[in-house]
């Protein structure tokens, strides 16, 4: 005899995504991809932002019972809302085959509010379905909803102290919105509820449902990947696409001479096709031609946690808690390597820039790859600590974008697989240079083993690996620029 499913919250949301979805994530969850460390800790930080909103509500009990417990946690409920409860956390309540927990029920009177909260920092359209499931179940199985609203991180708010739950969240009344949505409800109950019992798995085509509202876990399962080399590298080419399939076109070498194409795609396609790079010589000459010594080579790491881990910090604001920094000071001579990142867990930001500020002195071209990330984090820094503002604002016109001649199509490889990431330029030109061999491979990593430490998800013993491995990968990041400068000399023959 075939388990029984209930249509939880959760699931609901999976099948309006696709029907699929809901279908392998019971029947067949191993096809989908692991819970990573990245995933697991958005679910802490998720479960960290729940408990500062329930805060707000100082007499409000929290229904104890884990999700294999459900049966009682659904008598819980029922015992608290007997017993006069004017709120409770993970309330837990059950009508038919659909069964839901709400991040805080509260009384009003005889009847009762819904209060769901999320991560985001704005109501989005996916969370009225939330709430609509929601009110369903609770509605019908006795406790009147008059009222749903959702809770979503304040990015205005700037921590002082504690973290403020008044402050922290905004609260939206979304009842009238959720209305709306009630009038799919049934249907959608009943639909998907056929899928929880359906023998065979729904037949569903690839498409936008793979991405949106949330990357699908059977992706990759679902999905056959493309082809080397494939029309798919194209930049920006999504609307390019379907006319090449109409045509048969499958490979970038294919697409015809005089099929109309940007310049730099058109220099992509030409590169396919002769198995060469293709260099705009004096573009390129124009372009370091504009440099001025000394030359600072610069990368940043950040973190953007949802919950501010130190006072005069934004819920989501990119933050930099290390640098690496290769200096040249005349053309041809070596460079000088410089790093940043604090030991111990504590905000690094001021000792960060006043060290930064120290090594890059007044003059000379910053070189970073697409500086306009660069700069947007150093304008947060001189909006937080105005001390530095002036200082701080004033490396902004010296920053030099080394990703602009890949970016352009000043120089194209058809090995870039139409990418102008430095992780897909740097191995091409520079093949004894690799990520690959390093622990910490990329920023969002780089990022997440950061935010893990400040948070206490990490040891001691694990963070000065982490501390070790952090210093090689941006060090690399700012190594590359140097060696992929003197290929750009060399190409466009200014040596």
């Amino acid at each position: 005899m075939a388990s029984f499913h209930y249509l939880t919250k959760t699931r609901y949301m999976q099948g309006l995504q696709c029907p699929k979805l809901l279908w392998l994530s019971i029947n067949e969850p191993e096809l989908g991809a692991e819970t990573d460390e990245a995933t697991q800790h958005l679910f802490n930080v998720g479960k960290r932002v729940g408990e500062i909103a329930q805060k707000r509500y100082q007499d409000g009990v929290l229904i104890a019972e884990g999700h294999m417990h459900l049966q009682d946690a659904i008598h819980s409920t029922e015992a608290y809302a007997e017993s006069g409860a004017l709120a409770m956390f993970e309330a837990t309540a059950k009508f038919e085959t659909v069964l839901c927990r709400a991040d805080i029920l509260k009384r009003i009177k005889k009847e009762w509010e819904i209060h769901e909260v999320k991560m985001s920092t704005k109501v989005k359209d996916e969370h009225l379905d939330d709430l609509a499931i929601q009110r369903y179940c609770f509605d019908r199985a006795g406790y009147p909803i008059n009222k749903t609203c959702l809770m979503h991180v304040n990015n205005k708010y700037v921590r002082t102290g504690g973290i403020d739950p008044m402050q922290f969240l905004i609260e939206e009344d979304m009842t009238e919105a959720v209305s709306k949505k009630m009038a799919y409800i049934e249907t959608n109950v009943s639909d998907l509820s056929k899928v929880l019992t359906c023998e065979k798995c729904p037949v569903v085509k690839p498409g936008d449902q793979c991405r949106k509202p949330y990357d699908c876990p059977f992706f990759d399962h679902c999905n056959e990947p493309h082809k080397e080399y494939s029309i798919y590298e194209l930049p920006r080419g999504q609307k390019l696409y379907p006319i090449f399939q109409k045509l048969g076109i499958e490979l970038i070498r294919d697409i015809p001479e005089d099929f109309k194409l940007s310049e730099r795609n058109r220099r992509i396609v030409q590169s396919n096709k002769t198995g060469k790079p293709v260099i705009d010589e004096k573009d390129i000459r124009d372009h370091l031609g504009t440099l001025e010594y000394p030359l600072y080579y610069f990368d940043f790491e950040t973190i953007n946690p949802a919950i501010p881990p130190y006072d005069n910090w934004r819920p989501y604001q990119t933050t930099p808690f290390q640098f690496s920094l290769h200096i040249q000071k005349n053309k041809g001579k070596e460079c000088e390597h410089y790093e940043f990142l604090l030991k111990e867990a504590a905000d690094p930001r001021r000792p960060l820039i006043e060290s930064m500020l120290k090594l890059l002195g007044k003059k000379g071209s910053i070189i970073a790859w697409k500086k306009s990330f660069e700069i947007m984090v150093i304008k947060n820094m001189a909006e937080m600590f105005p001390e530095y503002k002036e200082q701080l604002l004033d490396l902004v016109p010296r920053f030099w974008d080394l990703i602009t001649p890949f970016q352009s199509g000043d120089y194209v490889h058809y090995d870039f697989h139409g990418s102008a990431s430095i992780k897909d330029v740097l191995p091409v030109l520079v093949p004894s240079l690799s990520y690959e061999k390093l622990e910490i491979q990329e920023g969002g990593t780089a990022g997440l083993k950061y935010e893990l430490w400040l948070s206490g998800e990490m040891e001691e013993k694990e963070w000065q690996k982490t501390h070790k491995n952090l210093l090689e990968y941006c060090g690399l990041d700012t190594l590359a620029m140097v060696e992929i400068m003197r290929v750009l000399y060399c190409a466009s023959s200014t040596f």
